[in-house]
């Protein structure tokens, strides 16, 4: 009786301490909260899934996208804001009814950036691919939303403005397309030139200022049939120029 009341006795502490295999240990308990817990910060999710990854490294995968797709969002959205091109205001401040001075036409003086030009005119400008153009220079026009007006752009800068048919835009003393030679020449008694080189063929008539500040501005006026057919204003020697970009 002793040996078996001994014997049940092993056998009672060998399945005591078989018995707490199944309880989860609290440090590993501790372990996976930490694995698990996360916040809205990618970079904290990151560091504690570097720290606890579990055996399958879920976590690990997870904060990699987590991150991936982060760094992609910030991208498209950095690309998106930095090729975004300058809108027009919507309201157009330049229109046919404007007049054309020395150095402007309207709200678009002379030296003004493309951009600056949008902003002050409220009108989309885009390049004419008509027009022959170089490395530094080009044209740029408003299409519908401004006829017969083109715009030369060199090095950034709007340095001429050329006035065609069917445009009907004057000069702040009334001269436009359509105006007769010698009505040009009583409005502008004091400052009137022949200009014949200013044109590839015909006659031309230039507007020379009187004040030095204004010495390398023109205005040119091209004459076929005893009246004004075209006329552009400008920045020497841009204005100057018989083939616009080509020289």
């Amino acid at each position: 009786m002793r040996k078996r009341a001994l014997l049940v006795a092993a056998m009672a502490m060998v399945m005591a301490a078989c018995g707490g295999g199944e309880d989860t240990p609290p440090e590993t308990t501790e372990a996976s909260a930490g694995v698990t817990s996360t916040t809205s910060l990618v970079t904290t999710t990151s560091a504690q899934a570097s720290a606890s990854p579990d055996d399958s490294g879920t976590s690990g995968t997870v904060a990699t996208e987590e991150v991936a797709a982060t760094v992609a969002e910030e991208v498209a959205t950095t690309t998106t804001t930095a090729t975004t091109a300058a809108p027009s205001t919507g309201t157009a401040e330049l229109t046919s009814d404007d007049v054309v001075t020395l150095r402007a036409l309207g709200p678009v003086t002379l030296g003004m950036t493309v951009e600056e030009a949008v902003a002050a005119s409220g009108l989309s400008l885009s390049q004419d691919f008509g027009r022959a153009s170089t490395d530094n220079c080009y044209y740029v026009t408003a299409g519908a939303g401004l006829p017969g007006v083109a715009f030369m752009v060199v090095d950034g800068a709007v340095v001429r403005v050329e006035i065609n048919a069917p445009s009907v835009i004057a000069t702040r003393s009334g001269v436009r397309i359509g105006t007769p030679e010698s009505s040009v020449r009583e409005v502008y008694p004091d400052n009137i030139q022949q200009a014949n080189d200013a044109v590839s063929e015909g006659q031309a008539l230039a507007f020379v200022p009187n004040d030095e500040a204004d010495a390398d501005y023109r205005i040119y006026f091209a004459i076929d049939d005893g009246e004004v057919s075209s006329y552009r204003l400008g920045i020497r020697p841009a204005v100057d120029n018989l083939l616009g970009c080509q020289g």
